[in-house]
């Protein structure tokens, strides 16, 4: 069997009710990691600590306390170099996982062990995890994955299992706000990791009306348009493709978080 690790920061604002179920939905798991990293991205809340030591039995814990909130990108960075095994399964701290998510992913590499990283679909909730609202399906072969790179984040973050050298070799998570997984799977791809998502959902995720407020605005779109430039540097889309990226996301990007949700969900959601 493959020894994996399982990734996941949290932070002070996360809701201890949300991570808690998180953390349940992985040790329901149908097969357990060999070790669970927990970033904690600066000082937690009594509550969020208290999850987290009711953790301690576990069999390969591994806590890395940051003292400031260093953001996504540079916490998980931490984990990958942290990581004991090659393996990394990646895990958002509200999110939930399905009972056999990580057995039908480790299926995935032993019957191909030429992948570096794997995902899933996903399923959305706002409240109830049991009460699907939409389900964000992407692409399963390689070759499908490059191409809808082009346009978009191929992967669902929170389902994806990566090859630790591969991950480090392109230069491991970073600061890239809103960006920091589709910046290192696009960097991981231009170095020639094979990648493939599994058919089946594998997350049960979070969602609501803050997520797509935090998808618009100028930040958004200084840190979306910085994404496509180095899609172009990389040569993953010609000149063309940059200015149609553009000219579809900046409008949208400059519209209320409602309206954005509507659009997600009626283009690219089931």
């Amino acid at each position: 069997m493959i020894k994996f690790s399982l990734l996941m920061c949290v932070y002070a604002k996360e809701n201890p009710q949300h991570f808690t179920q998180c953390i349940d939905s992985i040790l329901a798991q149908t097969v357990l990691p060999d070790e669970i990293i927990i970033v904690k991205d600066g000082p937690l809340t009594f509550e969020l600590e208290n999850v987290i030591e009711n953790l301690q039995f576990y069999k390969d814990l591994n806590i890395i306390p940051l003292p400031e909130n260093v953001t996504q990108g540079p916490a998980r960075a931490e984990g990958v170099k942290a990581a004991k095994h090659e393996w990394i399964a990646i895990m958002d701290s509200d999110d939930i996982c399905r009972p056999e998510r990580l057995e039908k992913q480790l299926a995935m590499i032993e019957n191909k062990p030429e992948l570096g990283l794997i995902g899933g679909q996903i399923a959305e909730f706002s409240e109830d995890p049991t009460k699907t609202e939409t389900i964000r399906k992407v692409p399963l072969t390689h070759d499908e994955i490059v191409g809808y790179a082009k346009k978009r984040n191929p992967f669902n973050q929170m389902t994806v299992m990566l090859r630790r050298n591969e991950a480090l070799e392109a230069g491991n998570y970073r600061y890239f706000p809103w960006f920091e997984d589709y910046d290192l799977w696009t960097r991981m791809i231009n170095n020639g990791t094979a990648c493939a998502n599994h058919p089946d959902i594998l997350v049960d995720a979070r969602v609501g009306a803050g997520m797509y407020n935090r998808r618009r605005g100028i930040s958004y779109i200084r840190s979306e348009q910085q994404m496509q430039k180095q899609l172009r540097r990389m040569g993953m889309i010609t000149r063309t493709e940059h200015f149609r990226n553009a000219v579809t996301r900046i409008p949208v990007r400059l519209l209320p978080g409602k309206s954005i949700e509507f659009l997600y969900n009626k283009f690219m959601r089931s």
